[in-house]
């Protein structure tokens, strides 16, 4: 099965683990280097579209994959399977079945992350690291997830991954999944009416008429903390049926693809929330105990850009974690929520494309 939404550019390959992995994949021209994208959650390589068809107009190869749990990849339902270790070494695989020795890399929400990882378990595979909206994260061991609520609402005022609760717990998928075929509602009002009214415009309705997923994209970001980051606002988001106008970024027909992505055909969403519940299991800690302390620090040039209106990747707490450990680190800010590939697609494109460029 190739990625749902790139048939003509993707290709399915069963990996030396016994996994098989479904990508885009773009060969370079004019010497070019590859560029690996490694998407985040609720995502696939389809939310890299923008910076596909940029890229590969440049000459750069693409390497896009769908990663474990999502798209045309397999969707293991055993949470110990999303070990990011044995992520990034079934990525790098990627890389070798295609033949690229070393690559530059983008990393997206949960994306950076296992960027994070591959940066310290290998390497020597990358030209250049760049992390979206969320920064490199060093190796902790183990994750509490309390702990970072707590701190987080002394300094912020609210905590920032309280719908992870929601997302660890055993009836999440199936909320989501029942309404999936109903999950996105899309208005055209949105273009009609002023951003501050955005938030008038969210309403609520039986489960049975409309789902709620319109979280995840939609046009107000101040949602996303007023009801993503608190204790009980995701529960509460979709039990009640709350819907929300999307951003004017995402075209119906983008949301058309993405719901088809997550389909309960497809899958749905429970194999991409195991990637939360691996986190909370700690099945990662006795992998990041054992790496090396000159292994925990990126040589190699490295961007981050954050984004101003993301609630959850706050642009001060993602640098000033990530600058102990990079030693060459340029930073760029934008007016954007979390989704800024797609919200800010000719900016991202042209800030990669000038860092990419440099010697």
């Amino acid at each position: 099965m190739t990625t749902i939404a790139f048939e003509s550019i993707s290709t399915t390959t069963r990996l030396p683990s016994g996994t098989t992995y479904s990508y885009v994949h773009v060969k370079p021209s004019d010497n070019h280097p590859y560029i690996l994208f490694c998407h985040g959650f609720p995502s696939s390589s389809y939310d890299w579209r923008h910076q596909i068809s940029f890229f590969s107009k440049q000459g750069y190869g693409i390497i896009a994959p769908d990663l474990l749990g999502y798209g045309g990849t397999d969707k293991p339902k055993e949470v110990e399977a999303y070990r990011m270790k044995a992520m990034c070494t079934d990525v790098v695989s990627i890389l070798d079945a295609v033949g690229a020795e070393k690559v530059l890399v983008v990393g997206h929400d949960w994306g950076s992350f296992l960027v994070s990882r591959l940066a310290n378990y290998f390497p020597e595979r990358f030209l250049k690291f760049v992390f979206l909206d969320v920064a490199y994260q060093a190796p902790a061991g183990h994750f509490d997830l309390d702990a970072i609520n707590d701190m987080t609402e002394k300094m912020l005022g609210y905590p920032i991954f309280g719908y992870w609760y929601f997302f660890n717990a055993a009836d999440a998928a199936e909320l989501i999944d029942r309404n999936v075929q109903s999950v996105f509602f899309y208005s055209s009002i949105l273009l009609l009416v002023p951003f501050t009214a955005f938030k008038k415009l969210t309403r609520r309705v039986p489960l049975k008429d409309e789902s709620s997923a319109s979280l995840w994209f939609c046009a107000d970001p101040k949602l996303m903390k007023e009801n993503f980051c608190l204790r009980d606002g995701t529960r509460a988001w979709f039990t009640e049926g709350r819907t929300s106008p999307y951003g004017p970024w995402i075209s119906k027909e983008e949301v058309v693809i993405h719901k088809k992505i997550f389909s309960s055909e497809s899958g749905g969403y429970g194999p991409p929330l195991n990637w939360y519940k691996a986190q909370l299991a700690d099945v990662n800690a006795g992998d990041e105990s054992s790496i090396a302390p000159d292994r925990q620090h990126i040589q190699q040039p490295t961007l981050l850009i954050t984004c101003t209106l993301d609630s959850v990747a706050v642009c001060a707490i993602q640098e000033q974690g990530m600058r102990p450990f990079v030693q060459n680190l340029k930073v760029e800010e934008l007016e954007a929520g979390h989704w800024l590939q797609l919200e800010k697609r000719e900016e991202v494109n042209q800030i990669l494309k000038a860092f990419f460029e440099v010697e």
